[in-house]
């Protein structure tokens, strides 16, 4: 009987211990399983899964970057000024997205940048002269949105909200004050007036106060904004009278909201610090 079988065993069949020890468990799973190891198999989706969000996120960066580009060189039938602010309010939202989906990892931020995307496909329906610039943003958004679609994100993105994190609404505050940027832009596509600019400045700022839990910018968007709204709805035509009015009305409605004042002054700020307790005497009441 030859070194490393058993008796009763059939000839030519190694044992699992002779397999173990010369190449541990993977050699038994490949003896068990032929060339073809569901473990290998297993390492590879999971690798291939694991850099996914990394390719999701370049495509859609591709995407904004071409139809910023885009917007800057042929961005008829917009107005150079205006074209510019939409690309700036786009490259925005587009940061942000990012940030949503590879450090924050939140559930809004596929939403999100599905919602980017094809805002961003639909200027092919309005841009006069399409260039091989936006042929890669068609391509990469394509790319963007099956990947967003698919489970290639599934593990990586939180199945449930963050126990600190903001909520929807308070997130819708931030999202309405920094869609004034390329509102305004869609609002006058023949060209801005400073009122437009006002607005949209006003809308940055607001949000970056907000989203840092200042208390004036909340005031700020409740109070100023709508004011500030005013003389860019005068200036604007009916269409973008609608777009920003909508906007405003929608940001400042969800600013009024409890949660959206939690978000900012957080009721854990107002209670009373924990009680200590003082440990007993230890002297002698007799001395």
């Amino acid at each position: 009987m030859g070194a490393g079988t058993r008796p009763g065993l059939p000839p030519g069949r190694r044992s699992e211990q002779h397999v173990a020890g010369r190449g541990g468990l993977r050699s038994l799973d490949s003896t068990r399983h032929g060339a073809g190891s569901p473990v290998r198999t297993t390492t590879g989706h999971n690798h291939l899964m694991s850099r996914a969000p990394y390719v999701i996120t370049a495509l859609f960066t591709l995407s904004g970057a071409a139809w910023a580009i885009q917007l800057g060189i042929a961005p008829e039938p917009f107005a150079p000024g205006a074209a510019a602010v939409l690309a700036l309010g786009l490259v925005i939202f587009v940061v942000v997205a990012d940030a949503g989906l590879l450090l924050s990892r939140g559930r809004w931020a596929p939403w999100l940048a599905g919602i980017i995307t094809i805002a961003m496909m639909a200027l092919a329906v309005v841009i006069d002269d399409i260039t091989v610039w936006a042929v890669v943003g068609l391509v990469a958004g394509a790319l963007t949105l099956a990947g967003l679609a698919g489970p290639w994100l599934k593990g990586w993105i939180r199945e449930r909200p963050s126990a600190q994190g903001p909520g929807p609404k308070a997130m819708g505050v931030v999202f309405g004050a920094l869609a004034l940027v390329p509102a305004v832009a869609l609002s006058s596509p023949s060209g801005l007036q400073p009122a437009h600019g006002i607005l949209g400045g006003a809308g940055l700022l607001l949000a970056w106060g907000y989203a840092r839990a200042h208390l004036w910018a909340l005031w700020g968007i409740r109070l100023v904004l709508p004011v500030l709204a005013l003389p860019a709805l005068y200036v604007s035509p009916w269409p973008g009278k609608i777009l920003l009015a909508g906007i405003v009305g929608v940001t400042v409605g969800l600013s009024w909201t409890r949660q959206a004042f939690l978000a900012v002054s957080p009721l854990m700020s107002r209670l009373p610090g924990p009680r200590v307790a003082v440990p007993p005497s230890t002297e002698d009441p007799s001395s």
